[in-house]
């Protein structure tokens, strides 16, 4: 039974109808009166005064296309083609990214409740879709570093914390192409123009911080981010051109005409937080990082000097918070005009009524959210990236620069230490370490010179290691003798070293490890099972007089690249357990998924059938639950083995579940092979696969495993 709407929502309803009827007479002039045109105002007289309904405003009753928006919502009309929303296809694609836009928002463990982003949001999307167009979205941020470089952050220009928010918006829009040919963009919109003045910022630190945004966005060839400054949104011509001196000396005009042009009139910041929950969630946070950002500042100071010097600043800072409500009404009317029909993203927590909420840098479960603007960045030995305060990690972590300046802190350990060689550490995005010799004149030192036991223990932390700029990586006696330095080496039919290439082989017998074929993710060690023996050596037995077997996977694999695919092909990438858990949706949890047990069936090569597989096993030396998986890979995909992967005591939608998982763009890292490279990777925390590359490419790594 629906329940009838009281005047004031019924009045708003109906105002929403007669501009959704007027958008209609514009449309389809027949339907309006036959020719004959209303008065200003007037109602359309197909739709007669008088007409009531009586209306309920949930979203199961309203029509599978929105013709009428539930009130504040976006006017996008979806084609009318009598086939429920759900059958539609630009619907079916629809929703599958706002299912990928959700898992990287605020709601991926969200209760059973229809999230309000996907009502909100679905016309939006589906008409990017029905228009076979790249999904645009828009996000105010990056406007300027904290002043307070004591407590919060290390300087006034962007550092590894912008530099990982940009590539998760990447990756966001990259996690859309995979279910859109189209894919997605972001649009970042810098407000530091908006607020800096009243936060004593100095213009010149805007536009040297966005124009550092705009140089991590082409030197990580970010394809799908893109910045533009107020200057874009008032509409002035020729700004790719705009100079660091006139925007400089017209810096004050561009926030006077915002404040002008698109403050509304009559509004009250005031009666907007009392009134509207996603403004009063701004407020608050505004109040949050304002206390802290300003405990320097001159503001502070003059509060110093006052009676009641802790009143007198609470007051100031919520004084400057409804300052920034107020300009940021104008901010966002300015988006709205320039980027209309935008999917609007947020940094703030929002309910998704009207913004979808990202964070930049997903924080453990349980942490506060920070942007990387108000904050630093601290890299775990397990090579996790936290936002945190300066002040809270100072005496437990190295300060990290680049380039001269401070970039980020590291947890503290002797396992960086490499001695007489100088070295330099690169942490990749979502997880991995690039390791590169200094050299400051002379001869590269031999990689032959790290201390491998060194170099094991980091890769049982933060695999996958790369060493890149080493000499001697491709002298195969060189790479072999490393390996026995590294632990015990570990044989197989064909030696102990795998020259990893395409053996030109199209035949359902041939391997797929040696061919350009794509490959499924998996753990290296799947069909290597040992005997069973006793404390005497000798081969344990079953009833029936088998040799009992069990499945013993090397512990590291051990690579060199020795010839590249051509760029764009022939990526490994790598799987992490740690992140795979991180993003665990519910109602999942490790506890479950470690009493899963599955079966693979495969033909060709590597012809196995075997039962009671493990899904999670825990590390060896961590005890951090690690995945053990091999992807399902039809005839459809490979001219070599298949593989039919069925869970034999839990649903079988966990295998969906992993197989999406294991390359979400937060869990995988797509690593790009340089000649000469280096790399070790812990076969028990990770997962990997290869991407395929062209038949006449001479691409070819060597391989040996080692426990």
């Amino acid at each position: 039974m629906s329940a009838s709407v009281d005047i004031k929502q019924f009045t708003a309803l109906e105002q929403r109808v007669d501009a959704l009827v007027t958008q209609l007479q514009q449309l389809v002039p027949p339907l309006a009166n036959s020719g004959k045109s209303n008065d200003k105002g007037a109602r359309p007289a197909f739709l007669p005064r008088g007409t009531r309904f009586s209306l309920s405003l949930t979203p199961e009753t309203l029509p599978s296309t929105p013709d009428i928006s539930l009130p504040g919502s976006q006017d996008v009309l979806a084609p009318d083609d009598g086939i429920a929303v759900t059958d539609r296809p630009s619907a079916q694609v629809a929703t599958r990214i706002l299912d990928i836009i959700q898992r990287y928002g605020h709601n991926a463990a969200s209760s059973e409740e229809a999230w309000p982003g996907k009502i909100k949001f679905m016309p939006l999307v589906e008409a990017y879709v029905s228009k076979h167009e790249p999904v645009q979205m828009v996000l105010p941020a990056f406007p300027f570093k904290s002043p307070n470089r004591k407590d919060k952050t290390l300087g006034s220009l962007p550092d590894l914390g912008e530099e990982l928010a940009l590539m998760h918006l990447n990756g966001l829009c990259e996690s859309i192409t995979e279910v859109y040919e189209h894919g997605a963009k972001v649009v970042i919109t810098s407000d530091g123009l908006v607020y800096n003045d009243v936060m004593g910022i100095d213009d010149s630190e805007v536009w040297d911080y966005s124009t550092a945004i705009r140089d991590i966005i082409r030197a990580k060839e970010l394809h799908h981010v893109s910045a533009l400054r107020i200057v874009d949104l008032l509409g002035h011509s020729n700004t790719e051109n705009l100079s660091k001196e006139e925007y400089l000396t017209h810096a004050g005009c561009y926030r006077r005409e915002l404040v002008a042009k698109y403050a509304p009139a009559g509004s009250s910041a005031l009666e907007a937080v009392r009134s509207d929950k996603d403004t009063c969630m701004t407020y608050r946070g505004y109040i949050k990082f304002l206390t802290k950002d300003l405990m320097y500042s001159p503001l502070a100071q003059q509060t110093q000097d006052q009676r009641n010097p802790k009143k007198r600043y609470k007051d100031a800072i919520e004084n400057l918070a409804y300052q920034m409500i107020s300009r940021g009404k104008a901010f966002a009317a300015a988006i709205e005009a320039k980027c209309n029909n935008f999917v609007r993203l947020s940094i703030h927590p929002s309910t998704g009524q009207a913004k979808l909420s990202i964070p930049l840098i997903p924080p453990p479960k349980g942490a506060h959210l920070m942007t990387p603007w108000h904050s630093s960045v601290a890299v775990g030995l397990d090579g996790s990236f936290r936002t945190v305060h300066a002040e809270d990690v100072r005496d437990t972590h190295d300060l990290i620069y680049r380039d001269g300046r401070p970039y980020h802190f590291r947890e503290k350990s002797e396992l960086y230490d490499f001695g007489q060689t100088e070295v330099e550490f690169e942490h990749l995005y979502p997880c991995g370490l690039v390791i590169r010799p200094v050299v400051e004149s002379g001869e590269r030192p031999s990689f032959r010179a790290l201390d491998s036991k060194k170099l094991r223990k980091l890769t049982e932390h933060q695999s996958p290691v790369v060493l890149r700029g080493f000499a001697d990586t491709t002298d195969r006696e060189q790479f072999v003798g490393k390996a026995y330095e590294l632990g015990e080496v570990l044989p197989w039919t064909f030696g102990i070293l795998q020259e990893v290439k395409d053996a030109k082989r199209s035949d359902k017998q041939g391997n797929n490890v040696t061919s350009s074929e794509a490959m499924p993710m998996h753990f290296d060690g799947m069909f290597k099972f040992v005997a069973r023996t006793d404390e005497e050596g000798n081969e344990l037995k079953d009833e029936q007089g088998n040799v009992i077997k069990y499945q013993k996977p090397p512990k590291f694999q051990y690579f060199t690249s020795v010839a590249t695919a051509p760029k764009g092909t022939g990526y490994t990438l790598f799987a992490a357990s740690r992140l795979f858990f991180k993003y665990l949706p519910a109602p999942y949890t490790v506890e479950r998924l470690e009493a899963v047990k599955w079966r693979m069936d495969n033909d060709g090569f590597w012809d196995a059938k075997i039962r009671d597989l493990p899904l999670v096993v825990r590390h060896p030396k961590t005890n951090a639950p690690c995945m053990r998986w091999h992807e399902p890979w039809p005839a459809s995909k490979t001219k070599f083995s298949t593989c039919v992967v069925t869970i034999e005591n839990d649903s079988q939608d966990i295998v969906q579940l992993v197989d999406q998982l294991i390359y979400d763009r937060r869990v995988c890292l797509r690593f790009t092979w340089e000649q000469g490279d280096i790399l070790f990777s812990d076969n028990t925390a990770m997962l990997h696969t290869r991407t395929a590359f062209t038949d006449d490419s001479d691409r070819e790594l060597w391989r040996i495993h080692f426990d």
